[in-house]
């Protein structure tokens, strides 16, 4: 197979079939905004939306560090790397949810508080997922069949039970009865029952301090993005929020396929080592700025219009909002492959967190203001302007650590697997 070849199918297996999982939502979305009301339509998203942000916590930032990880550590110790991580995570699980499920309560509608609540807690369980480890190890079946298969059963089954019914809650306890079978069948199929009973406090805590910046970075990333939701439902009209939330579901169509396109790439820029990620890197770079155009064009030519089509014109965005997603879904583009693929891939934990934090420095204050304003437009504005600032900040360290090196380069890894670097 020709290099060429090799790269399209890479990108195909990664990003064409966890695109399945965007879709699929969208068979309940609609249901949700014409059958259950705008008030339940709010309260799921706020669920969501806190129960994502909290999801980031129960990673461990195994989304940012694990591919690359996985991707450079022996095959012998790489069950030992998923079974450790699932333990440490696990501690930060059950405070996590508890925190995300009364946010979510006490920012909702008051008729579907519990609704929220379990939606959250259901966002909270994708921390524990292992679609990491699937990356770094170039399986793209492997996540079709233990991540995108059981949500798509789970929200397929509640589209038919809420249209029937008209009782929400059945989609977040579906949601949660899918990630536990999904988290549990890999574990057991990838280590085995006896070898996740073992437990190494040592290596769990070893987790907590190797990965500080890269929690740090994701938790400050969700803190203006997957927490949006909740911050504009806190300070704008419930009007406004609802058809920002309308904005947020199509701008995550966006969010995940860049993430899906960064899946795709971020073990195949580091595996051939320092001879070809320069030119992998810029590949990279070229792919992910096209997929951030087309996002932000088709935002603003056709992003209002989808949002009436799709959740009906009760709770649709305007043309203000749909641009200021654009623009923030060409940011988050721009930053997967700068950040979460260049930096990360020459062992800038701290340059890629400085970056993050720097954002939600800017875009959390910003969302907040804004939306408080101007409603919906204004939290899509903030979003992009935290998303503008990550970009900016991670091209100047890109360019001073190339520079510095004389060029690109791959961070040397541990004996255990573990990348150092600056």
């Amino acid at each position: 197979m020709t290099a060429r070849g090799g790269f399209a199918k890479r990108i195909l297996g990664f990003a064409g079939l966890p695109f399945l999982s965007l879709i699929t939502p969208f068979l309940f979305l609609p249901i949700l905004a014409r059958v259950a009301g705008a008030d339940a339509w709010l309260a799921i998203a706020v669920g969501q939306s806190s129960g994502g942000f909290f999801a980031l916590i129960v990673a461990l930032g195994f989304n940012t560090v694990g591919p690359p990880l996985i991707a450079l550590a022996e095959p012998s110790i790489r069950p030992r790397l998923l079974v450790t991580s699932l333990h440490a995570r696990a501690l930060v699980w059950l405070p996590s949810a508890v925190i995300a499920a009364v946010i979510a309560a006490v920012v909702s509608p008051d008729d579907y508080r519990i609704d929220a609540a379990v939606m959250a807690i259901a966002m909270t369980l994708t921390g524990l997922s292992s679609a990491w480890f699937m990356i770094g190890l170039g399986r793209a079946s492997l996540i079709a069949i233990y991540e995108i298969s059981p949500r798509i059963v789970a929200t397929v089954i509640a589209a038919v039970v809420v249209l029937n019914a008209g009782d929400v809650i059945w989609y977040p306890v579906l949601l949660v009865l899918a990630s536990l079978v999904s988290v549990g069948l890999f574990a057991l199929r990838t280590a085995g029952a006896a070898e996740f009973t073992r437990r190494d406090s040592h290596a769990v805590r070893e987790v907590f301090r190797a990965n500080r910046s890269a929690v740090t970075t994701e938790v400050a990333g969700g803190a203006y993005n997957s927490l949006a939701v909740t911050f504009v439902g806190a300070t704008a009209a419930s009007a406004q929020a609802a058809a920002y939330v309308s904005g947020d579901k199509l701008y995550r169509i966006g969010q995940y396929s860049v993430s899906a396109l960064g899946n795709a790439l971020q073990g195949w820029v580091v595996e051939a080592g320092d001879v070809e990620f320069g030119a992998r890197i810029r590949k990279s770079l070229l792919v992910h700025a096209t997929l951030g155009l087309a996002g932000l064009a088709a935002f603003a030519t056709i992003g209002p219009w989808l949002s009436e089509v799709l959740f009906g014109a009760e709770v649709a965005i305007n043309e203000a909002t749909a641009l200021g997603l654009g623009v923030a879904t060409l940011g988050i583009a721009l930053g997967t492959s700068l950040g979460r693929i260049t930096l990360v891939g020459m062992g800038a934990r701290r340059q890629f967190m400085l970056s993050v934090l720097l954002a939600a420095a800017v875009g959390v204050p910003s969302i907040l203001v804004l939306s408080a304003t101007f409603g919906a437009a204004g939290g899509a504005w903030g979003l992009a302007i935290g998303e503008t600032v990550s970009v900016c900040a991670q091209a100047l360290f890109v360019w001073r650590l190339r520079t510095k090196a004389g060029g690109f380069f791959v961070a040397t890894t541990r004996s255990d697997g573990a990348p150092t670097g600056p």
